[in-house]
């Protein structure tokens, strides 16, 4: 007995190993499915994808009929009865239900796969609110999101219209992707608006010109940015402005005073360092807000406010003499690189001497901070870094057509670049040294393990 039941185990066995090493594929369809889908293969064989993508095509009609059938599902559970039940039993007999369909209205749904026309369903009360494709909104979410990509990378609107009826067959108008991007504006708001961290050590604030219409015309309007570096030593945008017409086109520190108080609004209660340009009433505009920043002029601008009243052939020797006064690594070495200034070109250029001695009492501080510290702060070159990204962005663009648009997609591009910061895995190479040293000078303002539960990591 056991003899003649051993071949047939084994049958079994081996069909078992069949069953496991080819298993029922699991993206199999119902059978009447399955079989629509081989018919519609069979047609669509030896051709392009496009081309069953068609507005005629049947795969775009399963998608408007899913779209449909989704829409009526939704329609069901917001009534809370199937179609054809219009009527409910009582104990007094029958009665016609409150709200009832009331047949539908057509809706052009524009998907990456083209646009397709869908049939809505309504209710006699008006409210039902569809979820898959929301009322007024006639594009999906992935199409919406890659025209606001489009847009953030310095596309046109009109570049884009094109590229999105060459890629999706979609028909648009002129204003269509405005109309896109204005719908983030809520969302745009509540970033330029969110709370900050208590206390930023280093922060750069300069401003950036772009052309925008105005009721007065085109002008170059500044638009005023500060970033700084957070506890886990990465930058970060904190803010971007654009002044009101009253306040005018050009940057003022008055304007500055403004954005500065808003900051300390959204919870910044302390700036250690703040390195800016030369402009007029900033410092006192910083001092103002923020009485114990140390207030550092960028030597970069100093150097080319000096230029402008230099000869072209003698700025090559001048900037030679300027980097020996502000690339000294003591007070004492710096003052003797203003003496070699002044004895070398006092006689030339006797008011670029003048300007440097005014300036040597501001940039005190410089010389006593490290080399590491040092470096990072007597420039304003990460929030240049920051203008070069957004004159990408906006140089294909004659001028803004106005205050708005200009803020919505500076603030698109600099949400970007703040993902693509904070998604860095690890901050500066010299950031342990600059958070150690800054313990150092600024030890009674700072907690006492700012910065350094990060370096751990």
């Amino acid at each position: 007995m056991p003899s003649s039941i051993q071949p047939w185990s084994m049958e079994v066995t081996e069909n078992d190993k069949k069953k496991k090493r080819y298993p029922k594929t699991a993206n199999s369809f119902p059978e009447p499915i399955d079989e629509y889908l081989r018919e519609i293969a069979k047609a669509a064989a030896g051709k392009p994808l496009s081309e069953s993508l068609k507005a005629d095509g049947p795969l775009k009609q399963m998608i408007g009929r899913f779209v449909e059938l989704a829409y009526e599902a939704e329609m069901d559970e917001h009534l809370g009865y199937e179609r054809n039940e219009r009527v409910e039993e009582e104990e007094g007999g029958v009665k016609r239900r409150k709200n009832t369909r009331n047949g539908s209205y057509p809706k052009t749904l524009k998907t990456s796969h083209g646009a397709t026309t869908v049939r809505v369903p309504r209710d006699r009360a008006a409210s039902f609110e569809p979820q898959i494709v929301p009322k007024f909104a006639g594009i999906t979410d992935e199409v919406e999101a890659r025209i606001v990509s489009m847009y953030a990378r310095g596309m046109t609107t009109r570049d884009i219209n094109e590229h999105v009826h060459e890629m999706y067959g979609i028909e648009t108008n002129p204003m269509f992707v405005s109309r896109v991007v204005e719908r983030l504006e809520p969302e745009l708001k509540v970033w330029r608006n969110r709370p900050l961290e208590p206390l930023y050590p280093i922060v750069f604030i300069d401003a950036l010109h772009l052309k925008v219409r105005h009721s007065y015309g085109v002008r170059p309007t500044a638009t005023y940015q500060i970033c700084g570096y957070n506890e886990s030593g990465h930058l970060e945008i904190l803010g971007l402005y654009i002044a009101p017409e009253e306040h005018g086109s050009s940057e003022s520190a008055s304007f500055w005073h403004q954005v500065l108080l808003e900051l300390e609004g959204r919870g910044v209660k302390d700036l250690l360092i703040v390195c800016a340009d030369g402009l007029k009433g900033l410092e006192q505009a910083v001092g103002a807000v923020y009485p114990k920043a140390r207030f550092q002029p960028c030597v970069v601008h100093l150097a080319r406010n000096s230029f402008n009243v230099v000869s072209y052939k003698d700025r090559k020797a001048l900037a030679k003499s300027l980097r020996a006064i502000y690339q000294a690594t003591t007070s004492e070495n710096a003052e003797i690189a203003f003496a070699a200034l002044q004895n070398d070109w006092g006689h030339r250029y006797p008011g670029v001497v003048e300007q440097w001695e005014k300036n040597l009492v501001r940039l005190a501080s410089l010389w006593s901070y490290g080399k590491d510290l040092r470096k990072l702060v007597y420039t304003t070159n990460p929030i240049e870094n920051v203008h070069r990204q957004l004159r990408k962005v906006t140089k294909s663009r004659g001028a803004m057509p106005n205050v708005d648009s200009a803020k919505r997609l500076l603030t698109l591009v600099a949400m970007r670049i703040n993902q693509k910061e904070q998604n860095k895995s690890r901050p500066r190479t010299d950031w342990r040294k600059i958070v150690c040293e800054l313990h150092i000078h600024f030890g009674d303002r700072l907690p006492q393990e700012w910065g350094l539960r990060f370096l751990d990591h």
